[in-house]
């Protein structure tokens, strides 16, 4: 009996951590220990109720393509698309991620914050 419960445990264990992805960039970021922090950039879509989602984890985005900063399905190596902020942070979270503060940032060279960006901070959960 206690080799079956351990054998259960055992296999609940790995399923939760083989589903603990979010991938960056063909990194997933959850596997890197030096990463305790995130920054996920919110974007409207234009014409769209959709919402294009950036993870900044301080990797390097060379010739400033910001799709190298899209959160990618690892099943399929699609691009997420998330219907909403909230789908997002919903991700996030359930992926064993922590929210910690969102701020508003204008466009720049615009005051207002139409056009700009929502981004949220996530810390690793422990």
């Amino acid at each position: 009996m206690k080799k079956l419960l351990f054998a259960l445990l055992l296999f609940a264990g790995a399923t939760t951590a083989a589903s603990a992805q979010v991938v960056v960039d063909g990194v997933n970021i959850n596997n890197l220990e030096e990463v305790s922090m995130i920054r996920m950039i919110a974007q409207e879509r234009f014409l769209s109720s959709k919402v294009t989602i950036f993870i900044d984890y301080g990797q390097s985005v060379q010739g400033g393509s910001r799709q190298r900063m899209e959160v990618i399905n690892p099943n399929d190596g699609d691009r997420i698309k998330f219907n909403s902020v909230m789908h997002a942070v919903n991700y996030l979270i359930s992926n064993g991620w922590v929210y910690q503060e969102a701020m508003v940032l204008p466009s720049e060279g615009n005051a207002s914050t139409t056009g700009g960006s929502t981004q949220y901070l996530f810390t690793r959960g422990r």
